[in-house]
Formats: structure tokens, C-alpha cells, sequence
């Protein structure tokens, strides 16, 4: 993927993280060396080391306007075929990952990406499964095995495949903080704000799709809507309930660009910049449907696709403009 040289603010954030704990771990050990001639114990000693491990394994210095070099934060829309990934990474390492791909994905594509952006091993701050059919939750057992997972939000509705189960079984060795986030919350997660659009609190359940979590999710000026694979009427019920406020600059075109998500109406009240699919050029599943790349073009919006531009990353800069790289660039 074409990238401009750039200073990388989460590494150098990770590397304030080592400095604080170089620093509290040899305070401990000062500490230590004072413990025959004081009441101190060395069982508080290994109390504070401990404490002090797990705070900075969580902390991060804030940065001020000054030190966000150039991006505020960097967007990856994955190519993992006919599923779905997207990372979000903010200027201060925070990252929060939506669906984690396909599960017959032999060559485990979203391991290798998230190496790349994350670094092997990286904190993961909150990961979301929009709904929990193969090509959103697959390979998300070996993502909760491989990076340091916070935080899982998942749409509470059973599935009775063995990728289902096995991700629940990740998540409960993985000791995760577990959510299910309803229609009306907020959540802030590092500089990111995220308003939760859908599923509706008590609502009776529907199809996995319609149960998918829908967020519009804000760093800055600038806002990402993603809707996972509801259809037109949860669209339609997600617009009167929330006039007026979801304008978003980048928007995931519902269930892989399917004629049966994003509607005319979803399109002129988010008025995004650009539109992002992820899908396959040739597939029973097809490519982008035709109908819903006229709609996109009857709206002025830059369409981008796995399909046909790779993995896509888009950065919102300071001015909240965005620039955007495509790995057929390389």
C-alpha cells in the first residue's frame, strides 16, 4: 500500500510507555534496596511492580495539538474477499478493529495486516463484530490468541456455527471486557467517539443482518458510518430517529454493496466524501451491484472497493481533510 514517510505517532507512544516504566519499575527497586532498613515488605514491593505493569500496559501520555505531526487518524479497510475488516488507529495508538474477515481464510490476511498497523502482539482497544456470520467474525479466535484484545462488543444474538462457538471460547480464555451496545449509547474510546445507531434496546431479534451493530464513530471534524449488513428498513428507521446527525465524511456501504443496503435516502442524509466497499470482483456472491453504484453516483461520492483498488487507508489530517492510499498504488 503507497504510504508517505511519516513519523509513527503510536510507536513513539509506545516508547514513552517504556520510558514511565523504566522509570516506576526503578523506583520500585530503590525501594527494595531500602526494605531491610524500613517497614516496607518486599510482598508490597511485588504489590506495586505488579500495579504499576498493568497501568502502563493501559496508559497512554496525551499528546498536544502540536505533536499530531500529520494525521489525526489512519483508517485501513482490509482486503480479506468477500468479508469485512477496518481498522481505525488514532494519533495516540488507540485503535479500535470492526469484524475481523472471513473464516475460510487460509492465509489468515487479517493477522498479516494487523502486524503491519499494530505491530505483532499490539493492543487491539476495542474490537467489533457487527453481527456474527463467518465473513465478519472469521479468524477473530486467532486475533483474540494473537494482539492484547480490551474490548468486545457483540450484537447478543446466538449463532450456532463452529466459528461462533470457537470465538466465544477465545473470548473466555482472553478475559475480555464484554459489551452489547444498544440504540442511544455513547462510548468514548481514546479521542474516538462512538454513537451507537442500532440494534434497538429489547427489540425482538431479527436476522443476523438487521441485528448488525451500527455505529458513526468520530475523530476530530470528520465521522465514519458503518452499518454492517442491515437492510433499507433499519436504514429507514435509523434516519427518523436520528435527524440531523449522521452526516459522516466515510461511510461502509452496507452488506458489501448489496442492492439490499444502502438506500437513496442513507445516501443524502450521511452525504459522505467517500463511499468503501469490501467484497470480490468475481464470486455466486457477484460484485458490486449495479444498482447500488448508480445510487453512489447520483450522490457525488468517491467509491472505492476492495474489489478492485486492494486495501484501502484513508487519513484524516489535522484539517480534517482526507488522503487517500489504495494498495494498487504500489
Amino acid at each position: 500500500m503507497k504510504r508517505k514517510n511519516k513519523r509513527n505517532n503510536s510507536a513513539k507512544s509506545r516508547t514513552r510507555s517504556v520510558l514511565l516504566t523504566t522509570l516506576l519499575v526503578s523506583i520500585a527497586f530503590l525501594l527494595g534496596s531500602w526494605t531491610e532498613r524500613s517497614n516496607l515488605s518486599f510482598q508490597w514491593i511485588n504489590d506495586y511492580v505488579s500495579e504499576i505493569t498493568e497501568y502502563v500496559r493501559t496508559y497512554r501520555i496525551p499528546f498536544s495539538e502540536d505533536e499530531i505531526e500529520e494525521n489525526i487518524a489512519e483508517l485501513y479497510f482490509f482486503d480479506v474477499g468477500q468479508g469485512a475488516s477496518t481498522l481505525l488507529q488514532a494519533y495516540d495508538g488507540t485503535t479500535i478493529l470492526i469484524d475481523t474477515g472471513r473464516s475460510d481464510d487460509s492465509e489468515f490476511k487479517i493477522i498479516d495486516y494487523l502486524n503491519e498497523e499494530i505491530g505483532v502482539g499490539g493492543v487491539i482497544d476495542l474490537l467489533i463484530f457487527t453481527n456474527n456470520d463467518a465473513d465478519h467474525i472469521g479468524n477473530g479466535d486467532i486475533v483474540l490468541e494473537y494482539f492484547q484484545v480490551e474490548e468486545v462488543w457483540m450484537n447478543g444474538m446466538d449463532h450456532t456455527s463452529q466459528t461462533y462457538s470457537d470465538l466465544l471460547d477465545a473470548m473466555l480464555a482472553a478475559d475480555v471486557t464484554y459489551r452489547e451496545p444498544k440504540a442511544g449509547e455513547k462510548a468514548e474510546v481514546g479521542p474516538f467517539l462512538i454513537q451507537i445507531l442500532h440494534p434497538l434496546k429489547d427489540e425482538r431479534e431479527r436476522t443476523q443482518n438487521d441485528q448488525s451493530i451500527v455505529t458513526r464513530i468520530s475523530i476530530g471534524k470528520t465521522s465514519l458510518v458503518h452499518s454492517g449488513d442491515v437492510d433499507t428498513e433499519v436504514e429507514k428507521r435509523i434516519i427518523n430517529d436520528n435527524l440531523g446527525s449522521l452526516h459522516a465524511a466515510i461511510m461502509i456501504l452496507g452488506h458489501h454493496g448489496s442492492s439490499t443496503s444502502t438506500s437513496a435516502d442513507w445516501l443524502e442524509v450521511v452525504e459522505p466524501e467517500v463511499a468503501v466497499y469490501q467484497t470480490v470482483p468475481e464470486s455466486h456472491y457477484g460484485p458490486l451491484h449495479k444498482e447500488t453504484m448508480e445510487k453512489v453516483a447520483g450522490h457525488s461520492a468517491e467509491l472505492l472497493g476492495t474489489d478492485t483498488h486492494g486495501a484501502i487507508q484513508i487519513n484524516v489530517k489535522k484539517d480534517d481533510h482526507l488522503e487517500i492510499f489504495t494498495e494498487e498504488e504500489d
